[in-house]
């Protein structure tokens, strides 16, 4: 009897934001709009995959918002066509626990990241370098100083150490990672979430939720957090400007952020779609 063959298409482009897609001003190239048409065009989903909360993500791409998938706050949050696909809180006394950790950190900031808002613990208008990076990940916010004045599901909680996550903040949450997710995100940014919680568990549920395979998955990531996004992909892709580490989680490379390498490849892709077929024997999985 003849083998038989399983051959898949890319039909699902997961993209991480910052150090990805962004290019080095924390903008969306010009010419995304003008790629995006050709991928709805082929029926090929379009899934944005970030550490930022679902707002920010929303802001930045409210003319699809009913077209794309946003998985936020690094897989804790997913939402298609305003629509919750899956989410993953911290149950509300181990946001306590760790709230009463998280604050002895020193030199650094903490943000309860919520389905409503994102809360901000005892910042002030005047610590300029914090709030200089609060501004670009959350639009929606609201300033506190005890969490008491919380009443919100928290999917996580981001520290932001301007001395650096996995120098600063790392080692002072490493017994959390026993009980919790604990995950560098940026070079200033550690999030702490539920345990098994990350970006390849979400867009598992976007392909299951859609019917589509790993085989037809191509994803692209720059940081320590994109990790298992990457493993749940075919074509799996660090950017040549991302931390050293996540280049043995990748299948391929694809050119750096600041040189547009998400679109360069996805367009490439698309004019090639013969080189991305991917072959399987059907028997093998059955």
């Amino acid at each position: 009897m003849k083998d038989i063959k399983e051959v898949y298409m890319i039909s699902l482009i997961a993209v991480d934001m910052d150090g990805t897609l962004l290019d080095s001003s924390g903008k969306i190239p010009q010419h995304f709009p003008k790629v995006y048409k050709r991928l709805d065009k082929e029926d090929i989903l379009f899934c944005v995959a970030s550490g930022r909360q679902y707002f920010s993500l929303l802001n930045s791409f409210e003319a699809l918002r009913d077209k794309i998938v946003f998985i936020a706050e690094n897989g804790a949050n997913v939402v298609f066509k305003g629509e919750t696909l899956y989410m993953c809180p911290i149950p509300s006394q181990d946001v306590r626990e760790i709230f009463e950790e998280v604050i002895k950190l020193p030199d650094s900031l903490t943000i309860l990241c919520g389905r409503r808002a994102a809360y901000i613990i005892g910042a002030e208008p005047d610590q300029t370098e914090y709030l200089t990076e609060i501004e670009k990940y959350y639009p929606v916010k609201k300033y506190i100083h005890s969490l008491d004045e919380v009443d919100d599901d928290i999917f996580k909680f981001s520290v932001c150490t301007l001395d650096g996550a996995e120098e600063k903040s790392l080692p002072f949450f490493t017994p959390f990672a026993e009980r919790y997710s604990v995950i560098v995100s940026g070079k200033i940014w550690l999030d702490i979430a539920q345990p098994g919680i990350n970006k390849g568990v979400a867009i598992a549920h976007v392909q299951e939720y859609f019917g589509i395979a790993q085989e037809e998955t191509m994803a692209f990531g720059d940081f320590l957090n994109d990790i298992e996004l990457l493993q749940n992909a075919q074509y799996s892709y660090a950017m040549a400007n991302a931390h050293p580490d996540l280049f043995q989680h990748a299948n391929y490379q694809a050119a750096a952020n600041y040189e547009d390498g998400v679109l360069r490849q996805i367009t490439d892709m698309l004019d090639h779609p013969e080189e991305y077929e991917y072959e399987t024997d059907a028997a093998a999985n059955e």
